[in-house]
């Protein structure tokens, strides 16, 4: 990914982050927009997303990045280029070019109207590159500029904190399994909702339905009925029954974790048949993230997997990530950027992951910070058990035998 970028600087959306006047002329003096790949005839907008699309499941991102600039050159304004704008962001944050990829949201938000669906998706996602901005320009810094009390009023004690799940920028999902709680909590405060008998494990469907394993099975809040989870393991049909984490691709189907199960399981919902995925092993977390990829957290909680759509490794990171030992990964985290947030129950640290992609289309972590969560006193929060992100890179931590929720942000 080493040809020119597009690389003019945009605003730092949602921070209260200054843009230095200064820099802007010799970074527009450096912007170049790339032309279409040679000998490419001109194809729909549709098929040219797909094909960037395509080129990214097969790691070839420089090539999927062609597809998206050529898209946006020959066919202009169309839905197709709208869509390829937050695709190229992700796509040059994953190359790591920051300024470039906060451009491109900057652009897509000036595009479409203020009801359009992609748009605060660009405003958010501009949000998350800009903290990443910043930690780079302040070696040493802190990645967060405060760590809070989130308003807690209506949650009771804690006793273990299994998925926060955000259905918006200022809402989540908290699920307490050792209590059978789920609460919806808010900017204000948060409340007890109905549950099935004995919830485990809980995530977010593509249409932001919420899905919760408990003691008979799946079951929408939506819906009362359960879903029971089947599957062939070694020609015997075998039940699924003590999920401990599970999360939603953007296709409706589920990848759980079962206690009782060595490896991944993928599901499809609502028929709730089952069948093995991804590598073999004792996990504790799984989460997806953009691009459907799934990152899978060890037993142990010192070796994270990362997986393509079709579940198949594509990168391990772990137990040392450069030169920082991770001790006890508890839960993590993943925002839409392929950053990630892991709670390291060990050494009582958020550490701050970004992926890096080089042009062979391989993918090396990268700490861009930390943050030390305080254990004592009004500000602290002993016994970090749980972690979960909202659209626009802020942070929550909940923990063991307290009603106090913290926010990074």
């Amino acid at each position: 990914m080493s040809r020119p970028w597009c690389s003019r600087f945009g605003y730092l959306a949602g921070l209260g982050l200054a843009v230095v006047l200064g820099l802007a002329p010799a970074i527009r003096a450096q912007s170049t927009t790339r032309p279409p790949a040679q000998g490419s005839p001109a194809a729909s907008g549709e098929s040219q997303l797909a094909a960037a699309a395509k080129a990214e499941s097969e790691f070839r991102f420089d090539l999927a990045t062609d597809r998206l600039y050529a898209l946006l050159i020959e066919q202009p304004g169309t839905s197709a280029a709208v869509a390829a704008r937050l695709r190229l962001a992700r796509l040059l944050a994953l190359a790591g070019k920051l300024q470039p990829a906060i451009l491109e949201c900057q652009l897509l938000r000036d595009e479409v109207g203020p009801d359009h669906s992609l748009r605060q998706r660009a405003i958010e996602m501009a949000t998350v590159l800009a903290r990443r901005l910043r930690a780079a320009a302040t070696p040493g810094g802190s990645y967060f500029s405060a760590f809070e009390p989130w308003p807690a009023r209506g949650i009771q004690n804690i006793d273990e904190p299994r998925t926060i799940v955000f259905d918006g920028d200022g809402t989540f999902v908290l699920l307490d399994a050792a209590a059978e709680r789920v609460y919806r909590v808010g900017p204000d405060a948060g409340a007890q909702i109905a549950s099935p008998p004995s919830p485990t494990a809980a995530t977010l469907l593509a249409d932001s339905g919420l899905l919760v394993f408990g003691k008979n099975g799946l079951v929408s809040l939506t819906s009362s009925r359960a879903v029971p989870l089947t599957g062939v393991q070694g020609g015997t049909t075998r039940s699924y029954k003590n999920i401990r984490s599970m999360a939603a691709l953007s296709t409706g189907d589920l990848l759980l974790i079962d206690r009782e199960y060595d490896g991944l399981i993928r599901c499809q919902y609502p028929a709730g048949t089952c069948a093995p995925a991804g590598p073999v092993g004792r996990h504790r977390v799984v989460k997806v993230g953009a691009s459907d990829w799934a990152y899978l957290l060890d037993e142990r909680g010192q070796v994270l997997r990362i997986l393509d759509a079709d579940q198949r490794q594509i990168a391990a990171f772990g137990p040392a990530i450069g030169s920082v030992k991770l001790e006890r990964v508890e839960d993590i985290a993943v925002d839409s950027a392929h950053g990630l947030y892991l709670l390291d129950r060990g050494s009582k640290r958020v550490w701050v992951v970004n992926l890096r992609a080089t042009e062979d289309g391989t993918l090396n972590a990268v700490v861009a910070g930390s943050f030390l969560v305080p254990q004592e006193g009004e500000g602290g929060l002993k016994n970090p058990w749980a972690i979960g992100v909202a659209a626009g890179g802020s942070l929550v931590v909940a923990a063991k035998g307290t009603s106090r929720i913290m926010r990074l942000r």
